[in-house]
């Protein structure tokens, strides 16, 4: 029999299923789990359910992450692993969520079950709940403040503008807002990491909160974005340039020195605005007049400032108007049977092509068309018109291709999206078992129980899910088994590795395999050379796309390619 230590348990060679009965009959105060090594969960008792609102079969196979509150930082887990690894007891407090979102303290012991090699393969977790003996104030705390920098977080900002636009209308005194956005963010994230992004974002909040001494003017709005609300709008220009100056000095992170700037933009209520989000989206609209000019600038908003020729207005602009007058385009890339060799199917890639602007790259244009509100709209035009192009295909060649779209992970979480879906479908006639709905892996970080909802509905309609970009995120095999998609694609990135890197290979060799073990087809994306279509084939990839076979064509480049394979014959469809 193996024993338990340390504890009093460890005093009598108790059964795993006896304990469980002890467990079960105790005081029904006593919150009691027991995990395997790895943290997932084997047995709740009734309290533990109570207290978290899961039901015992939500829990059960869970791991405990299931209750972060977010309140705890990773090295307060780490260092609790790290006790009971080695087989000690380990006692602390701990905030947790429920699942309804609300938090909870509880004091807990956690005691290792050792095997006959002193390893722990077992744990059992002893909680009490103590909520009612903490501060109530620093549970709020949690709810309205960002836990990485500790400045209020979206939420407090919402209350915040709710109270200053009721007591502006009564007192008919101005404020104003500034949005502060971090220029070239996305470089030292991916350059130097996220963990020096996160500690430079720190330190901003720091340096920010040294302006403000009353510590509540300055907001995490999103990422790299903040938000101040100014009530003596006479101190505008003060306080733009005394924000501004705290990026004059340069940031040394961790072993890192460089430095940054940002764009401010500046909406005064009611001046520039009738209600709170024309407010955000105006300073929003003056924050990137300040980003065109690169560099710690910022703009006060104007109401000509759309019409203004500056670069990133002019994009806006333009791209409003390629939309109405429809001379956006769609390209199409071939898919590839790897055990047929026959294109099985396209994705449907979207191309602009501007008379004044030139060539205008996806990844420019798509992230600005989310930040300026057009993303919804050009979603509907790729899904229309992809969906229609591809029936044509379908019907005057006898076809079953099946067409990929991109679909924006802001577009796909707005209500009424399955709608939306289910009345293209409609007005185009396509076949929805020929239509595929690509999202990327990044969407899954903060998914909801809406989205995953929204996924079921669609797949409900016979449209195929594929999660697109697969290892360019946070992967999580929890991710993969909570959402019901049918396809995993490979990222370009991983396929480049994979000759003549052996490593890249076993990276390869274990998505795939993942993706098979969960009953996923999968798609390698970006195949240029021969050697990658290789290894490709030997790890049991099925499908393919890249330039090794084709480049994306446009419709009448794509319909001569059908026309050449069907003439002679080449039974490629």
């Amino acid at each position: 029999m193996m024993n338990i230590t340390p504890s009093s348990i460890n005093q009598v060679n108790y059964s795993l299923k006896e304990l469980q009965d002890i467990f079960s009959a105790m005081n029904s105060s006593i919150i009691v789990a027991i995990t395997d090594r790895t943290g997932k969960i084997t047995f709740v008792n009734d309290h533990f359910c109570k207290i978290s609102k899961y039901t015992r079969e939500e829990l059960l196979g869970q791991d405990h992450r299931l209750l972060n509150s977010g309140f705890h930082p990773k090295s307060f887990f780490r260092e609790m692993w790290k006790t009971i690894g080695k087989g000690n007891m380990w006692n602390g407090e701990v905030c947790n969520r429920a699942k309804d979102g609300s938090l909870y303290w509880v004091k807990t012991t956690i005691i290792p079950f050792l095997d006959d090699n002193g390893k722990p393969y077992q744990y059992i977790a002893i909680r009490v709940d103590i909520t009612a003996q903490k501060d109530i104030k620093k549970i709020t705390h949690i709810a309205y403040h960002d836990e990485l920098t500790g400045l209020p977080n979206r939420r407090k900002l919402e209350q915040r503008l709710e109270n200053e636009f009721h007591q502006s209308r009564r007192t008919e005194e101005k404020f104003a807002l500034f949005f502060i956005d971090v220029n070239r963010f996305k470089n030292i994230n991916d350059e130097l990491g996220h963990i020096i992004g996160d500690m430079f974002l720190v330190e901003m909040a720091n340096r920010l909160r040294n302006i403000d001494h009353t510590s509540n003017s300055f907001y995490r709005h999103n990422s790299d974005e903040f938000v101040m609300i100014l009530n003596d709008v006479n101190r505008i220009e003060e306080m733009a340039k005394e924000i501004i100056g705290v990026f004059n000095d340069s940031f040394i992170v961790d072993t890192y020195e460089f430095y940054a700037s940002i764009s401010i933009g500046i909406s005064i209520f009611p001046d520039h605005a009738s209600s709170i989000e024309e407010l955000l989206k105006n300073a929003d609209i003056a924050m990137y007049a300040a980003k065109s000019t690169r560099g710690n600038q910022y703009r006060l908003y104007r109401p000509n400032m759309e019409e203004a020729n500056d670069k990133w207005l002019l994009l806006e602009t333009k791209l409003h108007q390629a939309l109405k007058k429809d001379i956006l385009e769609l390209h199409y890339q071939p898919k590839i049977d790897l055990k047929t060799d026959k294109v099985i199917g396209m994705e449907a890639l979207l191309r602009w092509y501007d008379p004044e602007l030139g060539q205008m790259p996806p990844d420019r244009f798509i992230p600005f068309a989310e930040e300026c509100g057009l993303i919804n709209d050009i979603g509907v035009w790729v899904l229309r018109k992809a969906s229609a192009q591809a029936r044509a295909w379908n019907e005057s060649y006898h076809l079953n291709l099946r067409v990929a779209v991109n679909i924006s992970p802001i577009h796909i979480s707005t209500t009424g999206f399955v709608d939306m879906v289910r009345d293209v479908i409609a007005e185009t006639g396509i076949n929805p078992h020929l239509l595929e709905i690509e999202i990327t892996e990044m969407s899954m970080l903060d998914y909801t129980e809406d989205l995953i909802d929204t996924i079921k509905q669609l797949r409900a309609l016979g449209i195929t899910i594929s999660l697109d970009d697969f290892g360019t995120g946070y992967s999580s095999l929890n991710y993969l088994k909570k959402f019901p998609v049918d396809v995993l694609k490979i990222d370009r990135a991983f396929v480049r590795d994979i000759v003549p890197e052996k490593s890249g290979i076993a990276m390869i060799s274990a998505m795939i395999s993942l993706a098979h073990a969960l009953n996923l087809e999968v798609v390698a994306e970006g195949v240029e050379e021969e050697a990658e279509l290789k290894v490709l084939r030997e790890q049991g990839c099925e499908y393919v796309q890249g330039y090794y076979f084709s480049k994306p064509l446009s419709v009448e480049d794509f319909t001569k390619l059908i026309d050449e394979s069907v003439s002679v014959n080449k039974s490629d469809f």
